[in-house]
């Protein structure tokens, strides 16, 4: 857990803590939301189940707490971070998935995320992590640990010895990609650079295959440690 300089200290003795729940599962987020209720640091819990119901949310209030899953029923939860950024004062963000990829996992570090923890953990340990964030450090469980650092070492050593896809693209799949990068959806890039949603999807899909990749999320990662230009490779602390 590594401290985070400026971040506030909530909980015992504290304001209660108020805690957007962002998951497509909504007997899970009801049960989860129905049993957080019961802890007397938390104070208001809301649940969505699509970006579109967690930016409306956010637009209502401004929780202290994101609780964010992965995937969201054909969404990328990580696509919610370009919102976050826009806030004034942003809340810190715990993810909270069934997702176990290395490489999601960094990605999700690198949007802003402050923390990982998998579905299948003790309630406990949901807790104790939502409390380590608040507090400033970022959280991520000891199992989990290992396989995000063979995964950036094993990155970091290919960077030093490959040549960079991103050398033979074009000025457009620059445009796209780095819009992928900030977080965006395939709808918000197009609405960007005022082009259709299908070309989108088209220069996605040649980008996936020019990086030999098969996520946006590891997309978006390898352009950020790459240096995709115009995009800062070190995200400041928050």
């Amino acid at each position: 857990m590594i401290p985070v300089a400026g971040a506030p200290v909530r909980g015992p003795g504290h304001a209660p803590i108020d805690i957007l729940l962002v998951d497509d599962h909504r007997v899970f987020a009801d049960v989860l939301a129905m049993r957080m209720r019961d802890e007397p640091t938390i104070g208001r819990i809301d649940v969505a189940c699509s970006l579109s119901e967690a930016r409306a949310n956010l637009h209502r209030s401004c929780p202290d707490l994101v609780l964010l899953d992965v995937q969201l029923d054909g969404e990328v939860g990580l696509d919610l971070f370009g919102d976050l950024r826009a806030m004034a004062t942003p809340p810190d963000v715990l993810m909270l998935s069934g997702v176990e990829a290395a490489h999601v996992i960094v990605e999700a570090f690198r949007s802003g995320a402050q923390g990982w923890v998998a579905k299948t953990a003790p309630f406990d340990t949901l807790m104790f992590a939502a409390q380590e964030v608040l507090r400033g450090h970022m959280y991520l469980a000891p199992p989990t640990l290992k396989p995000v650092l063979v995964y950036l070492l094993v990155h970091s050593t290919a960077r030093d010895v490959a040549p960079s896809f991103i050398d033979d693209l074009t000025p457009r799949q620059v445009d796209v990609l780095r819009c992928l990068v900030e977080g965006m959806s395939r709808a918000e890039c197009a609405q960007r650079l005022h082009l259709s949603v299908h070309t989108v999807r088209t220069h996605v899909q040649q980008l996936l295959k020019q990086a030999d990749l098969h996520s946006t999320l590891a997309l978006a990662s390898r352009a950020r440690a790459l240096g995709l230009p115009g995009i800062d490779t070190e995200r400041p602390a928050r």
